[in-house]
């Protein structure tokens, strides 16, 4: 079995391990509240002291300072002292020791991190829930993170975790398939979720279902090797339904046949240092371009890009535009041109449309 590592959040251990520092320093502190009580009890039932006068002398006991008594002890009351002072010094030692271990290793310092990992997860909105953290989620992560869009990722494995979050990513630690863990990972806000467990397909067909019945109109991209998988996932809720195998033996192909095109699909995707970019770029509602041409709207905002390919409004077949094709509300333009330019339309439409 896998030791597991402090991480900021805390992940569940089994239940053969240790007990955690914190939680040893909350047992301490919780024997030494129980003996100041009793000390306070005792002082008062066998030498008959005031409630002031038996918690001073509890505390100076406990804490052995050195203070003279705050009044004469008889026999009873100086064997009960020695108890006191046995089982006191003992318990604060172990505090102490406790304590010293949450500061010198860090764990304050976890601790306070993971809760303010929690903050940032509460507050996330629209944004994209990446289930799994193997090899393909921590490439997505990864590209999700460059292109500073806003994600989570749910991960159980404590290694995976923890070079998630040495990368500065979101990390929630948990099962996906836990309804309870999507519901904190905000599956009713966000606007898309990924689920890369292809090892266990019961348990993408459970998490797809489970986060469909959360949020209906979420995007949910699911990842399968088996193409009886593949129609399960679709069955329980899956958007699109994604083969490493397929898009692998796909780029093999290209990389025999079409190795410029192979070139140029690698360039648009970002992995090239041109500049330039494929992107997909709706068309707001209330945008001022409804009912221009393509023409036309390449004019006005005196743009280079290309507007490559066409998904209207209520369809779900891509058309290719002609320089007279009317734009519409909620159309979805593939355009291709250097990045920045694209960048630049992308933030206009959205500036004008929330004029």
């Amino acid at each position: 079995m896998l030791n597991q590592p402090d991480i900021p959040r805390l992940v569940q251990t089994s239940d053969q391990g240790s007990l955690e520092p914190l939680q040893r320093l909350y047992i301490a502190i919780g024997v030494l509240l129980l003996l100041l009580g009793l000390g306070t009890g005792g002082y008062m039932e066998l030498e008959g002291w005031s409630f002031s006068d038996a918690l001073f002398m509890s505390v100076i006991t406990l804490s052995t300072v050195g203070y003279q008594t705050v009044h004469h002890l008889d026999v009873r009351g100086e064997y009960f002292t020695i108890i006191l002072i046995v089982t006191g010094v003992g318990t604060v030692g172990y505090a102490i020791a406790t304590l010293s271990e949450l500061v010198l290793e860090g764990h304050v310092y976890k601790l306070l991190g993971g809760r303010r990992m929690d903050r940032k997860i509460a507050a996330l909105k629209d944004h994209i829930i990446v289930c799994g953290y193997g090899k393909i989620g921590s490439l997505v992560s990864e590209g999700l993170h460059v292109r500073n869009i806003p994600f989570l990722v749910i991960e159980e494995n404590p290694v995976n975790v923890q070079e998630a979050i040495a990368k500065g990513y979101l990390v929630l630690s948990g099962n996906a398939a836990d309804e309870e863990v999507l519901r904190q990972a905000g599956v009713i806000r966000a606007r898309s979720l990924l689920v890369t467990l292809t090892s266990r397909p019961a348990e993408s067909v459970y998490v797809t279902m489970s986060s469909r019945l959360e949020n209906p109109d979420m995007t949910i991209i699911a990842m399968a090797t088996d193409p009886k998988a593949e129609s399960k996932l679709l069955r329980a809720g899956a958007t699109k339904v994604v083969s490493p195998f397929a898009l692998g033996s796909h780029r093999m192909i290209l990389a025999l046949t079409r190795p410029t095109l192979l070139d140029v699909i690698d360039i648009i995707a970002g992995k090239g240092d041109t500049g330039l970019a494929l992107e997909e770029i709706p068309v707001p509602q209330n945008s001022p371009f409804i009912g221009m041409t393509v023409e036309r709207f390449s004019r006005s905002l005196m743009i280079k890009s290309h507007v490559v390919a066409i998904l209207k409004s209520g369809e779900s077949a891509l058309m290719l535009p002609s320089a007279e094709t009317i734009l519409s509300a909620g159309d979805q333009m593939v355009m291709i041109g250097e990045r920045l330019e694209l960048d630049r339309i992308a933030m206009e439409l959205s500036g004008m449309a929330a004029i």
